[in-house]
C-alpha cells in the first residue's frame, strides 16, 4: 500500500463516516451521547467479554516502507496465525452507510469523538461485512466472522460473514 493508498483511505473513511453520522444524529433539542475521552475508551476495551480477541494484539501490526518503496503492514506470527479464523472483535462502529442497520461498516479500537478524524491508524480499524444488517451503536459491540489478515489492501484487517455475537 502506498503512502497515497492509506491518505485517500483515511479522507475516504472520514469523509464517510461524516456523511454516515448525520442520519444518527439526535433529535432536535436533543443532546448527542457524550464522546467517550480516550480512557473511557480503552476501558471500555479492556472490559472486552471473554474470547474476543484483543485490539492489543492487532495494535502489533507496523507500518513499514517495502522494498518496492510502497508502504504496507508487517504482522507479528501472531497476527498472522488469526488469518482465516473465526473470531469476536469488541469495539465501536464506524458506519460507512446513511441507515440505522449496517452490513458493512469499520469497527475500531477507540470511540470515534469526531466526525472528520479517523479513532485511529490502520492497525486498529477492521472492515466489517456483515451476512445480516447490524443496528449502529454509540456503544461498544460483539462481532464474530471470519478474520481476513491483509498485505495489500487500504484495510489491515476484514471481518467477513460478520454478525453481532451474543456477550
Amino acid at each position: 500500500m502506498t503512502m497515497a493508498h492509506y491518505l485517500r483511505f483515511t479522507r475516504l473513511a472520514a469523509a464517510l463516516a461524516c456523511a454516515a453520522l448525520l442520519p444518527l444524529a439526535a433529535p432536535c433539542g436533543a443532546a448527542p451521547p457524550p464522546a467517550l475521552t480516550l480512557e473511557q475508551g480503552m476501558q471500555a476495551i479492556d472490559a472486552a467479554p471473554a474470547g474476543a480477541v484483543p485490539w492489543q494484539l492487532l495494535m502489533q501490526a507496523k507500518t513499514v516502507q517495502k522494498a518496492n518503496k510502497k508502504f504496507g503492514p508487517e504482522f507479528s506470527p501472531q497476527i498472522k496465525e488469526l488469518n482465516n479464523q473465526q473470531v469476536k472483535l469488541y469495539g465501536f462502529m464506524l458506519p460507512l452507510d446513511q441507515s440505522r442497520k449496517q452490513k458493512r461498516f469499520l469497527l475500531t479500537a477507540f470511540s470515534p469523538h469526531c466526525a472528520f478524524c479517523m479513532p485511529g491508524g490502520p492497525e486498529s480499524i477492521v472492515e466489517v461485512i456483515a451476512d445480516k444488517p447490524v443496528e449502529f451503536s454509540y456503544e461498544p459491540v460483539l462481532i464474530a466472522g471470519k478474520m481476513e489478515v491483509l498485505d495489500n489492501d487500504v484495510v489491515y484487517y476484514r471481518l467477513t460473514g460478520a454478525s453481532q455475537a451474543k456477550e
